[in-house]
C-alpha cells in the first residue's frame, strides 16, 4: 500500500508544474495548524518530497539562505503563472480529444483554433521558462542554473517514467 501511495503522491505532484513548486511549498507552511486543516490526504508525504528535494537542490547548487530564498520568490512568482498554462493546456487538450473521437462529425474549425491554441501555450510556456532563467541568473551563476535545469529535467522524465509504468500497470488490470 506504501507503494502506491507514493506512485501516487508521485502523480499528483507530476500533476504540479513539479520542481518550481517544491521549493515555494516551504513557504506555505507558515501556518502549520490551518495548513493541516485544509492539506489533501497525502500532503505530509508531499511536503517531505518538496522539502527533501529543496535540501538536495541547496546541496548540489551550493546555494546560501539567501539564494534559496531568492529561489522560493521566483518560483512562487513563476508557479502562478505555469499553473494557469496548465490549466489551459488541460482544457484545450480535453476540447480537441472530443473533437477527435468525433471524427466525422468533428468541427475543423474548432479543431484548427484548438490546435493553435496548443501552439500558443507552448510558446508562453517557452516564455516562462526564459522568464524564469532571467530571474534565476540575478542571483544563480550560469553553471548553478544549468545544474538546476538538470535537476528539473531528470525529475521530471523520471516522474513521467513512473506515470507510463502506472498507467501501464491499469491498462493490465
Amino acid at each position: 500500500m506504501r507503494t502506491t501511495s507514493a506512485i501516487a503522491l508521485f502523480a499528483i505532484v507530476w500533476s504540479l508544474p513539479l520542481v518550481t513548486s517544491e521549493l515555494s511549498a516551504q513557504g506555505l507552511d507558515k501556518s502549520p495548524a490551518r495548513a493541516a486543516d485544509q492539506a489533501p490526504p497525502g500532503a505530509p508525504l508531499e511536503r517531505q518530497f518538496r522539502e527533501r528535494l529543496a535540501e538536495v537542490v541547496r546541496r548540489r547548487l551550493n546555494l546560501n539562505e539567501t539564494q534559496m530564498r531568492q529561489l522560493r520568490e521566483v518560483n512562487d512568482r513563476i508557479e502562478r503563472q505555469r499553473m494557469q498554462l496548465l490549466r489551459e493546456e488541460r482544457q484545450v487538450r480535453m476540447a480537441l480529444r472530443t473533437e477527435m473521437l468525433a471524427t466525422d462529425s468533428a468541427d475543423q474549425d474548432k479543431v484548427a483554433t484548438l490546435l493553435d491554441d496548443a501552439l500558443r501555450i507552448q510558446r508562453r510556456r517557452l516564455d516562462l521558462v526564459e522568464q524564469d532563467q532571467r530571474a534565476l541568473s540575478g542571483f544563480m551563476t550560469p553553471l548553478q542554473r544549468a545544474q538546476y535545469f538538470a535537476i528539473q529535467d531528470d525529475l521530471r522524465r523520471r516522474l513521467e517514467d513512473i506515470r507510463q509504468q502506472r498507467q501501464q500497470r491499469q491498462q493490465r488490470r
